[in-house]
């Protein structure tokens, strides 16, 4: 498989590196991380001496603890020359920050190292780095990434196959019409983030809770709920589970990657509230797979997640808005800017229209408003300046 460079993280990362800090890649399985820790093998080979642990591959067992990875380093390092430590999958290395804290502090010396879960990004781990790490989010391929990558050109047809498979990377060596396969494929992800990232690591001992609750998000991304309203609804289906036991199997699937966590934002008191979050995927393709039994394709619901991943990939910070009892889908907020999106299949409608313009009118500051649509007739509309535009494009666009 030829393996294509994504530039928008492999120039970022050359840009923080020599910082004095450890670079974390971050990301749920099967993201890309590799590849992108792989290109920067590449570009980093004529710069200095690589040195590149793959924890995935069996050889390397053996550099299991943090004395076996200072053991490895020094055999591998070369002095008088830039070094850079390259380790994917550093997680499975216990107590890898040990031995990363002290090789940072050497000069010459860039590391970059990838996890599949948040266990490595722990306050307790945090503060054994004392703060000398950077975090670069690798999110799946964006709509413009998956063009690239399955040689396609824009189009409707093209939306859509992104908008149902999502962007895992070696899907496109699957072909389209090979919907079983790519099915198995997407189900073999979920399942390895299951077993290995959730069940091995957590212990978790109520196994078909936690395998529902994912499924239960994923049915429901982009509905605001709480703990205590999931448990509430478990419990009207015959079974018992308390609120907090609710809540700790959802952070136990957040710290995956899977799935993340989005606050309310209060736009007029411009404070964040504690309760009553929404939960969306990282990939569309595994939250499609989670829901491949409902008769109906909610099709509302994936846009959305699209546009909260599209706007994470810009580097925003992502909130759901309030204002005075009304929801505004998406306040985005990026160093001084901020902007709000709603997002709506359609807007051709009386009630849609006034519900997706009416929320941003009631904001009165003067920042950007946007209504994205996937509605044909959407660019006839020019309403009290906020901007309509069609979703294709918007994924497609670097803001």
């Amino acid at each position: 498989m030829e393996r294509i460079d994504r530039k928008h993280y492999t120039n970022h990362i050359l840009n923080i590196l020599g910082n004095g800090e450890v670079v974390v890649l971050t990301g749920h399985r099967r993201a890309g991380k590799s590849c992108i820790l792989e290109c920067m093998a590449d570009i980093l080979r004529d710069k200095g001496n690589v040195m590149s642990l793959d924890m995935e591959n069996p050889d390397n067992a053996s550099v299991n603890n943090f004395e076996a990875l200072n053991a490895w380093i020094k055999a591998h390092y070369k002095s008088g020359i830039k070094n850079y430590l390259l380790i994917d999958e550093v997680q499975e290395i216990s107590e890898f920050e040990r031995t990363l804290r002290w090789w940072i502090k050497q000069e010459g010396m860039d590391i970059i190292v990838t996890g599949s879960n948040a266990m490595m990004l722990s306050s307790d781990i945090a503060s054994a780095f004392a703060g000398r790490y950077l975090q670069v989010h690798i999110y799946s391929l964006d709509y413009s990434e998956f063009l690239q990558f399955q040689q396609l050109q824009p189009s409707g047809e093209a939306f859509m196959s992104y908008l149902r498979w999502g962007g895992l990377p070696f899907l496109c060596n699957i072909p389209f019409e090979d919907t079983r396969t790519r099915t198995d494929y997407l189900g073999s992800i979920y399942d390895t983030i299951f077993v290995r990232d959730i069940l091995n690591r957590k212990q978790i001992r109520n196994v078909p809770f936690i395998d529902n609750l994912a499924r239960f998000v994923a049915d429901n991304s982009g509905k605001l709920f709480s703990a205590n309203s999931i448990a509430k609804y478990i419990k009207g289906s015959g079974m018992s589970v308390s609120s907090n036991t609710v809540d700790e199997y959802m952070e136990t699937l957040c710290a995956t990657f899977m799935i993340d966590r989005v606050q309310r934002y209060d736009i007029k008191g411009k404070r964040l509230f504690e309760q009553h979050e929404k939960y969306y995927f990282e990939d569309l393709g595994i939250r499609n797979y989670l829901c491949r039994d409902k008769q109906l394709w909610d099709a509302e619901k994936v846009l959305e997640n699209a546009v909260y991943i599209y706007l994470c990939r810009q580097g925003y910070e992502v909130y759901v808005g309030i204002l005075d009892g009304k929801e505004v889908d998406f306040v985005a907020k990026r160093g001084n800017e901020t902007a709000y999106y709603q997002v709506s299949l359609q807007i051709s409608s009386p009630e849609t229209y006034e519900r997706e313009f009416g929320n941003l009118k009631r904001i009165k500051d003067n920042y950007p408003k946007y209504v994205v649509t996937m509605d044909p007739l959407s660019t006839l509309v020019n309403d009290d300046g906020i901007n309509v535009v069609q979703a294709a494009d918007l994924l497609q666009s670097r803001l």
